[in-house]
């Protein structure tokens, strides 16, 4: 397996480009692709752990939840959980996948990582280059720039909704900071201006979340290189620059901070209507009002919609005001709102299960991920779009099983009496 065909290099590149493709073309290429290396891995005939199999039952439990929820759902509710089994049928397939794949194939994906990183980039810059041209050339440049006229824009241009594309970035910064590697002397430069360049387009989306979550990551990265933190100043330097530049240049950021502020009372007092913190206020009320009489059993996933359409429903008859119709935006509410206690406690076991490989491996990207996918589990329910729940079934997957492999290694090592 160290001397891999170029054909299984394309295959595992073309996985890592998918997220950025159109939906079908990514369904049908995720598939292709895994298939690939199952078959080629049961023709070699390389032995599989049957504790893979466990393990990949274990993570990917959820799902079954969805399944045997089916005969308990009313008719009228079935049409809308069966689309939600059909786009989260990846949350229970991928584990078996990467369970059944050959260490040399997950060791492959782990290489070429970066092309996730360089499908990120050319992915934002086509976006970008599209709505500068838009705004310039088609509409004159007259009109004044709204954040959710660019964030709109960027998601037609690009196909993912900004929190997801946020979402992105936030992770292909993380793979260029910790495994980036580009040939000569000037390495150090281009991995930099790469880092940089990403966060310029998270910065411009503001997907907060996926800030949120970036910060952590920067906190602990820093905490890791505490001793040799000189070395990475130009890095700092670079960041707080970034960050300084963007707040003064690119309008979206101070529009965006103005939302908070006139949140709590400071400046042009907002509504509904125009800032997305009342927006996610009353998502959090309607999520909450909705759990209190329901926290123990939930109201199963097929009628949780229609059950939050009726509240938007009277919600904006009460106040003579439309509000439009929301679904959780919170995945941890998601599942405790579908399947009660016994949903939100499945949900946190597995991400705590993820938790624990990435801490005993020392995987810090596989930890950096699960932080970012924490993160905004508090804002979008991912794992009811496509973009989302492939997204996490391919990497938490892939980092799963590559951090067990690494384990039994360094097992081995410690039993032989050899130092770690």
């Amino acid at each position: 397996m160290n001397k891999l065909p170029a054909i299984e290099r394309f295959a595992a590149r073309l996985l890592l480009v998918s997220f950025f493709l159109p939906a079908k073309v990514q369904v049908v290429a995720t598939m292709a692709v895994s298939m690939y290396f199952v078959i080629c891995t049961l023709v070699s005939k390389q032995a599989v752990t049957r504790s893979n199999y466990l393990l990949a039952l274990i993570i990917g439990s959820c799902y079954l939840l969805y399944v045997c929820s089916i005969p308990f759902t009313p008719q009228e509710y079935k049409p809308f959980l069966l689309i939600l089994c059909e786009r989260g049928a990846s949350y229970l397939l991928m584990p078996f996948v990467f369970a059944l794949m050959a260490p040399g194939y997950r060791k492959l994906l782990m290489d070429e990582l970066m092309y996730f990183v360089y499908a990120c980039f050319i992915s934002c810059v086509v976006g970008n280059a599209g709505f500068i041209c838009h705004y310039y050339f088609v509409d004159g440049g007259v009109h004044q720039l709204s954040h959710v006229a660019y964030r709109g824009f960027i998601e037609d241009m690009t196909g993912l909704h900004p929190t997801y594309m946020g979402m992105y970035l936030c992770f292909s910064i993380c793979i260029t900071l910790l495994f980036s590697s580009f040939p000569g002397r000037r390495s150090v430069i281009l991995k930099y201006t790469l880092i940089y360049l990403l966060l310029v387009f998270l910065l411009s989306l503001l997907a907060k979340s996926a800030l949120i979550a970036l910060a952590i990551i920067f906190v602990h990265f820093i905490y890791l290189r505490r001793r040799r933190l000189y070395r990475h100043k130009i890095l700092l330097a670079g960041i707080l620059a970034a960050v300084a530049a963007a707040c003064f240049f690119i309008p979206f950021v101070s529009q965006r901070v103005a939302e908070i502020f006139s949140y709590f009372g400071v400046g042009k007092p907002g509504t509904t209507a125009d800032n997305s913190i009342y927006v996610r206020k009353l998502i959090w009320d309607v999520d909450t009002g909705l759990l209190k009489p329901n926290w123990l059993t939930g109201v199963g996933p097929g009628r949780m919609l229609h059950m939050l359409h009726e509240r938007y429903f009277f919600y904006s008859l009460a106040n003579q005001f439309y509000v439009g119709y929301y679904d959780p935006h919170n995945e941890y509410f998601s599942m405790w709102l579908s399947f009660g206690v016994t949903g939100i406690v499945l949900f946190v076991a597995t991400l705590a299960v993820h938790f624990v490989k990435a801490i005993r491996a020392k995987n810090y990207l596989y930890g950096y991920l699960l932080i970012i996918l924490c993160t905004t589990f508090f804002t979008e329910t991912v794992l009811s779009r496509q973009q989302g729940v492939l997204f996490y079934a391919v990497f938490t997957s892939l980092f799963f099983f590559a951090s067990l492999e690494q384990l039994q290694k360094d097992l081995k090592i410690e039993i032989e009496g050899k130092p770690l």
